[in-house]
C-alpha cells in the first residue's frame, strides 16, 4: 500500500497511482471543482484492498481514472507493471460501476453473451461462463427474462455476473453491494472470500465497514481527494494508547479498585480494555481479586471507529 520510488513497478503491484490530480468543470466562468488532489494509491497482487471515504471524496473518480474512462489532468497510473491505462490492460480487469447501465430490452444472457463476443470469447466459452455465472449471483432462473422487469437489486447482480465473465485478474467494484438486501449483501461476501481464496486480485469501494473489514487485507481512506490513510488492517487497527486484557475466570469484585480508564467490553467480563499506563495496576487489582488472566495484547479497534477518527479529525466537507 505505500509508495515507492518512482520508476519501480514489478509485478509484485497490479496498480500502482502516484499523484493524480482531476478537477470538473463547473460552468462559465466559475471555479472548477477538485475531484482527487494528489491521489496515491497502491494494490499489491493477489490482495483485496477497500477503498472508504465520505460521499464526494473522490473515489468513483478514483477508479474511473484506472478504468481509463475519465483522464486526470496530471499524475501517472501503473498496471500490471506498465505505465498506463490501454484496452490490451483492461481485457485482464473486470469492472463493476457505481449505476451500471443495460440495455433493458435484453436478457441477461443476450447481454452476457454480447460481452462476450466483445471480449472475444469462444462462443461455447461463454455459453457456459454465462450460465455459471448467472447462477452464481443467484439469476440462473431469471436468465431470459428482460431486464427491463428487474429491481435494482437484480441488476447490481447482473452487474457482477458481468465484471466476471472474462475471469479477469484483477477486480475494480464500485460499491458491489448496492440496491442488495441483506441475503444479496452476504452473497457478495461470499463471492468476494472465494475469489480473494482464488488469487484474484481486488480493490473495491463500499459504505459497508463490516463488509470491508471481514474480506479485506487493507484499506485506503480517502478524504477531500487525497489518501489520508492506508495500510493492512492488523497494522492500521491496532491501538497504540489501549490494551485488552483477556480472562478465563472474572475477579470477584469486577469494579472495585480498577482505574477510571479500565472498562468492561461484555456482559460476563471477561474482557476489560484499559489505557496502557494503567496496565500493571489494573494487572494487580484483578488478580488480587481472583482473576484468571488468559491473555494481555494491544486493543485492536472497529474499522468504523479507525474511519472516524481519520475522517472526523479533517472534519465532514464534502470533498470535491
Amino acid at each position: 500500500m505505500s509508495r515507492r520510488a518512482r520508476g519501480d513497478e514489478g509485478m509484485d503491484t497490479v496498480l500502482r497511482v502516484e499523484e493524480l490530480y482531476k478537477d470538473y468543470s463547473t460552468g462559465w466562468r466559475k471555479p472548477p471543482r477538485t475531484a482527487l488532489s494528489g491521489l496515491n494509491l497502491e494494490v499489491p497482487k493477489g490482495s483485496v484492498i477497500g477503498l472508504l471515504g465520505p460521499n464526494g471524496a473522490g473515489k468513483t473518480t478514483t477508479l474511473k481514472c484506472i478504468m481509463g474512462l475519465i483522464r486526470p489532468q496530471d499524475g501517472r497510473i501503473w498496471l500490471f507493471g506498465e505505465e498506463g491505462v490501454d484496452a490490451r490492460k483492461r481485457r485482464s480487469i473486470g469492472f463493476l460501476p457505481e449505476q451500471p447501465y443495460f440495455d433493458l430490452y435484453l436478457s441477461p444472457r443476450k447481454l452476457l453473451a454480447y460481452y462476450g463476443r466483445l471480449a472475444g470469447m469462444h462462443p461455447s466459452d461463454i455459453k457456459a461462463k454465462t450460465s455459471y455465472l448467472l447462477n452464481l449471483v443467484g439469476m440462473g432462473e431469471e436468465a431470459d427474462l428482460t431486464m427491463d422487469k428487474y429491481s435494482k437489486g437484480m441488476l447490481q447482480r447482473i452487474g457482477l455476473a458481468q465484471s466476471l465473465l472474462t475471469e479477469p485478474e484483477f477486480l475494480v467494484l464500485d460499491e458491489p453491494s448496492s440496491g442488495l438486501d441483506p441475503l444479496g449483501k452476504m452473497q457478495v461476501r461470499d463471492l468476494l472470500e472465494s475469489l480473494k481464496g482464488g488469487g484474484t486480485t481486488i480493490l473495491f469501494s463500499s459504505h459497508q465497514l463490516s463488509e470491508i473489514e471481514e474480506i479485506c487485507d487493507g484499506v485506503a481512506i480517502i478524504h477531500q481527494g487525497q489518501n489520508i490513510a492506508s495500510g493492512g488492517l492488523d497494522e492500521l487497527l491496532r491501538s497504540r494508547d489501549e490494551s485488552e486484557i483477556m480472562l478465563e475466570k472474572a475477579p470477584v469484585a469486577p469494579h472495585e479498585g480498577l482505574p477510571a480508564s479500565a472498562s468492561w467490553t461484555d456482559a460476563a467480563q471477561t474482557r476489560l480494555v484499559v489505557d496502557k499506563s494503567d496496565l500493571n495496576q489494573t494487572l494487580r487489582i484483578l488478580t488480587g481479586s481472583g482473576a484468571v488472566i488468559s491473555e494481555v495484547r494491544q486493543r485492536r479497534m472497529t474499522l468504523e471507529e479507525y474511519f472516524l477518527e481519520k475522517v472526523g479529525s479533517r472534519g465532514w466537507e464534502v470533498g470535491q
